[in-house]
């Protein structure tokens, strides 16, 4: 074979696996977009949007943040934030176009009475109330270490003094409609076991809502999981962890 035929066949040969190499990259980005994670850590670094806190005086607070992503997307993270007791009670993260964007975050804006505020609080809020959770044993949702991805390089801002975690002065599990025997007896057993009997209250019946609402945004518009502090007797009532170990036995 000549050696111009040769040098041919060796760039003929370079560029297929230039070639390979770009297609199997391009199959990795698809995949790792596909994913939740993905999607968050592709917008980690897109200009903020929105970065908004409701209301936490009756212990939980729904945290937005949005953020440019790529393609003319707005990537959206919501947090439920229980600063009583249980952190990040739910994490979702959604990309929508910029029309969709619009109005779900006007719904939820109304809904949940969120202000704006620095992406920096946001971050902290979300995280101190994590890092509250864990010192009693108890975990965040399964999904907020993907949809957390999203702060990216934000740096979060201290909200010692700006928030009260726990109740008078101890975590306060306030039981969910959907807070089954199951979870109920979880949280309560990391409790005792982490705290001890007596260092923690807990609610029957303290939620007006459900987090179930939360699965998806389409049904963020119809979310509502306020906490009844007002509730009658019948609904429930603040009672000493001890007790309420003995009433959630003798139920089940």
């Amino acid at each position: 074979m000549a050696k111009s035929e040769q040098q041919r066949q060796k760039k003929l040969a370079r560029k297929k696996a230039k070639d390979r190499q770009k297609k199997q990259q391009l199959v990795r980005e698809k995949q790792r977009f596909a994913s939740l994670a993905g999607k968050m850590s592709a917008a980690a670094a897109g200009k903020v949007l929105k970065s908004m806190v409701g209301n936490a005086d009756q212990g939980l607070a729904t945290v937005m943040i949005a953020r440019q992503a790529p393609e003319g997307q707005v990537a959206v993270g919501v947090f439920l934030v229980d600063i009583f007791c249980l952190g990040v009670k739910n994490a979702v993260g959604v990309y929508y176009s910029p029309g969709q964007f619009n109005e779900m975050s006007s719904s939820l804006i109304e809904k949940h009475s969120l202000e704006d505020v620095s992406p920096g609080r946001a971050r902290g809020l979300v995280e101190a109330s994590v890092e509250y959770a864990r010192a009693s044993g108890l975990s965040p949702h399964p999904d907020y270490r993907k949809v957390q991805l999203i702060w990216g390089d934000i740096e979060p801002e201290s909200v010692e003094g700006v928030y009260e975690f726990g109740h008078e002065g101890k975590p306060f599990y306030m039981v969910g409609p959907y807070d089954d025997a199951a979870t109920q007896g979880m949280v309560l057993s990391k409790l005792e076991s982490t705290l001890g009997v007596g260092n923690f209250d807990f609610m029957i019946g303290g939620f007006a809502g459900s987090d179930a609402d939360f699965e998806g945004f389409s049904a963020l518009e119809h979310f509502d999981d306020e906490p009844d502090m007002d509730g009658d007797e019948d609904a429930g009532g603040i009672v000493d962890g001890a007790v309420v170990t003995h009433r959630i036995n003798s139920a089940d």
